[in-house]
Parts: C-alpha cells; structure tokens; sequence
C-alpha cells in the first residue's frame, strides 16, 4: 500500500473471527500512527446506534474523507495491527473532523 498520513482513511483488514464485541472484517478506520510494521487505527462502523458510547464521533460522507455512509469512529476500540491488515487509503478526515477527533482522543486517553 501507499503511504498514508494521520487522518487518513484507510480500508484495512480486521479479520473474520472477531472476540466478544471487536469490529471484524474488511471495513475503513482512521490511521492514527505507524511504526515497524505496526499501525494504530480506530474502526470505523456504519451502525450509528455505537453512538450510545461516550468515546465515539460521528463522520458524515464528504468530498473528502470519500466515506459512502454515516459512520461512527469506535475510539474506544482503538487498536494495533500489522501495516499489512491496510489495503488502500480512501480519502482523509477534513478539518473539522480532525479537531473533533483529536479533542476526543485527549479525552480518552489523558492519564491523570
């Protein structure tokens, strides 16, 4: 695959035996970071009932992230997978999704 950046919106593989409540098979998610073969993404789901969880936001479909579905960044289903699970990238979040999503990973992720 292409390099991809932050932000980026990515198609990736998450296999087809999920455990419990995990998101599972050929779906988008936002790559967060990568580094030695490793990459951080969050799941991205087109049931917009996972909204009921609190470290969630919503993506509409734009010109720019090129998403064909509402859909809603599972944060908290943020996770780790081999760079070779990313099949291609489809578009990138805008501006205003950027903020949103970064505001809400401080959120979740602050260690106080």
């Amino acid at each position: 695959m292409t390099s991809v950046v932050p932000g980026d919106i990515v198609l990736v593989d998450l296999g087809t035996i999920p455990s419990g409540r995990e998101q599972a098979g050929i779906r988008p998610g936002i790559f967060l970071y990568g580094e030695g073969g490793v990459s951080l993404i969050i799941p991205l789901s087109s049931n917009t009932a996972r909204l009921r969880f609190n470290a969630t936001l919503r993506i509409l479909p734009d010109a720019t992230n090129k998403l064909t579905k509402p859909s809603v960044a599972l944060v908290f289903q943020l996770r780790a997978l081999d760079s070779r699970r990313l099949l291609k990238c489809i578009g990138t979040l805008g501006a205003k999704d950027r903020r949103a999503l970064n505001s809400l990973m401080r959120t979740v992720t602050l260690i106080k």
